[in-house]
């Protein structure tokens, strides 16, 4: 209730935030097998990298939704088997949801392809994802 939210905040605790309901990707395109490249930098703590994911098309569409959090994306593509890539046009991040939509210019046939996707992060310390974890080293006598 609003003032117990009130109390925890006077005693300097904050309430848990509500916990949001599970939801599914859009089971349209879904990966069949992956390949995933990290490169960190530990001086700046940031990191690049590469996505190959063989994927299946199951529903004609012009979009992929993926779990998508911290990450910068550069580049993303979808090359149908035996045909041309078809680069991404725009990338739409629904940051609360931990999502990314992928949007292409023309539709996405049914049957399989390679998606690839490069991108940036950093590396940070609220231990999810791709994080580092400030460590100090303890000499036993």
């Amino acid at each position: 209730s609003r003032s117990s939210r009130r109390r925890l905040h006077s005693l300097g605790l904050a309430a848990m935030p509500e916990k949001r309901p599970f939801e599914r990707l859009p089971a349209d395109v879904s990966p069949i097998n992956y390949s995933l490249c990290l490169k960190p930098d530990l001086l700046d703590f940031t990191f690049e990298g590469k996505l190959e994911a063989a994927a299946q098309v199951r529903q004609a569409t012009n979009q992929i939704v993926m779990n998508c959090a911290d990450i910068d994306i550069i580049t993303a593509s979808y090359a149908p088997e035996g045909d041309e890539e078809i680069h991404a046009t725009g990338f739409n991040y629904q940051n609360e949801d931990e999502k990314v939509t992928l949007s292409f210019p023309s539709t996405l046939q049914t049957g399989t392809g390679t998606l690839k996707i490069d991108f940036v992060g950093e590396l940070n310390d609220k231990m999810k994802g791709f994080y580092r974890i400030n460590a100090w080293l303890v000499a036993w006598h």
